[in-house]
């Protein structure tokens, strides 16, 4: 089970989760071989076809970098769309389904999502105005934040996970668009020492398992991955909250100054230049697209 994120991550910590209860509802017939932090030289955008091909059984993938293979994958990203973890949980179950479609396209079962608390940017300074950000090299993560970053001014460079500390660490990137507890698990602040949270986002993985090889599985053993799955996917979600709150006193604890505070009219300029790309989004991924905003658009409107 590849993960490009570390072990001491939200997302490793769930996979170990996962595991942990797949072996005992499987009465020790079903264990996983966990590679953290890219170890098997496979990074998100490799996952898909690691899966479908069945080089791996199961893997932990953030989906933004496959929004290339289909639009879909870039719905959790979209920014400004969901502005806390219910919202978030509600765009994803809204989609489900459509995951589901497409992910059986490449050989594959959708088992359970993994959220990572909100976006904002590790910076060596506070970044709340156009003035702090104009300019800015600056990683994203897929064509979503490179769009509304640029249209914005900034100098944004799309990066996966391991290429993100090396250029950090020598000054070929200032920032980071992520969330506080990622950029912690790899220690950004021994590079940057302010987080601003402007909660641009909520993204998410998705962990997948091979069709074939759940095909093979006996009813009782495929009723145990399902159970597994579902109490992984309901705790993590019901932790998010929690995890954001240790993460910003650990941010704190390590001397990093988080930013929450954000200007009304700055707030409003990242809005405008993200009106756009909900917009083009929409558009490539046709009536299931107009489908999913309007369902989960109603939806949140229910709670609000």
């Amino acid at each position: 089970m590849p993960n490009e994120y570390p072990a001491t991550s939200v997302q490793g910590k769930g996979d170990q989760a996962f595991s942990a209860l797949l072996e005992e509802k499987s009465g020790g017939k079903i264990k996983i071989a966990h590679h953290f932090g890219g170890a098997l030289g496979f990074k998100s955008k490799d996952q898909l076809d690691a899966v479908g091909d069945g080089i791996v059984q199961v893997a932990n993938t953030f989906i933004p970098p496959l929004g290339g293979i289909n639009p879909v994958f870039l719905l959790s990203s979209l920014p400004f769309l969901s502005s806390n973890t219910e919202e978030a949980r509600m765009l994803f179950d809204t989609a489900r389904p459509t995951y589901e479609r497409v992910l059986a396209k490449y050989n594959q079962r959708l088992l359970y999502s993994s959220p990572w608390p909100s976006s904002g940017i590790w910076g060596k300074a506070p970044l709340q105005s156009h003035e702090a950000i104009g300019n800015l090299k600056m990683r994203t993560y897929d064509a979503n934040g490179t769009q509304v970053f640029r249209d914005v001014g900034s100098a944004p460079i799309q990066l996966s996970w391991a290429d993100i500390v090396p250029l950090l660490s020598t000054g070929g990137i200032d920032a980071v668009l992520t969330s506080i507890e990622s950029g912690l698990s790899s220690s950004f602040n021994d590079y940057v020492t302010y987080f601003t949270a402007i909660n641009y986002d909520s993204t998410i993985n998705l962990v997948t398992m091979n069709r074939d090889v759940w095909d093979d599985l006996t009813p009782e053993l495929q009723a145990a991955v399902e159970a597994a799955a579902k109490e992984t996917e309901d705790k993590l979600w019901a932790n998010a909250s929690t995890i954001i709150q240790n993460s910003y006193a650990e941010a704190e604890r390590r001397g990093v100054t988080i930013m929450n505070e954000v200007p009304a009219n700055f707030r409003k300029e990242l809005q405008d230049a993200s009106t756009p790309v909900i917009e083009s989004w929409a558009s490539k991924m046709g009536p299931d697209g107009r489908e999913i905003l309007t369902s989960y658009r109603a939806a949140i409107k229910n709670i609000q």
